[in-house]
């Protein structure tokens, strides 16, 4: 019984020091980013500037070049091309003008320099803001590149948040810009 009991404190003692490797063993935590914008248009000519999936190089400032292998069908693999010649492989995975939105995510094992990250699902959409215009929502998620629990910061969830957001807001105000 007196074994039972010092394993018991000991466990106890020892418990708070493991915590934290028990936790941070399971990798990165995905990031939620969500920015939204207000467009003096209607939902309609909003959803005109961003309706064809490899549009992205005409409204987005940091995007030169873009591919489709099957234009606005879902499972479409657009190749956009950024500024300095990465590229990123994205596929559709939803397309409803009905609704105005569309949901893409990066196809994964891409190694990118530009943001660190290795996943990112985006779901763009378009609603009517009850004032004569529109609310244009990116909903975003991603996981950072880094696989440890002690990123550098050019590897940290709060780089590669400030990186998306950046690339986030120029799109969403050229967008704005565009359709105003």
């Amino acid at each position: 019984m007196k074994k039972i009991i010092k394993f018991c404190l000991l466990a106890a003692f020892f418990a708070p020091a493991l915590a934290p490797t028990l936790t941070m063993a399971h990798g990165p935590s995905r990031v939620l980013l969500i920015e939204e914008i207000e467009i003096n248009a209607s939902p309609e000519k909003v959803w005109a500037v961003i309706s064809d999936y490899c549009s992205i190089k005409d409204w987005h400032p940091t995007v030169i070049d873009c591919t489709s292998d099957k234009g606005n069908e879902p499972e479409s693999v657009r190749v956009i091309t950024l500024e300095g010649g990465e590229q990123i492989r994205e596929i559709l995975a939803k397309y409803k003008p009905e609704t105005f939105m569309i949901q893409h995510y990066m196809e994964d094992g891409q190694k990118l320099k530009a943001y660190p990250i290795t996943t990112h699902g985006l779901t763009i959409t378009i609603t009517d803001n009850g004032k004569g215009g529109s609310t244009l929502k990116w909903k975003g998620a991603f996981y950072r590149s880094y696989q440890g629990p002690t990123p550098p910061p050019e590897l940290s969830d709060e780089y590669a948040t400030e990186k998306l957001t950046i690339f986030y807001r120029a799109g969403m105000g050229n967008i704005k810009k565009l359709s105003e």
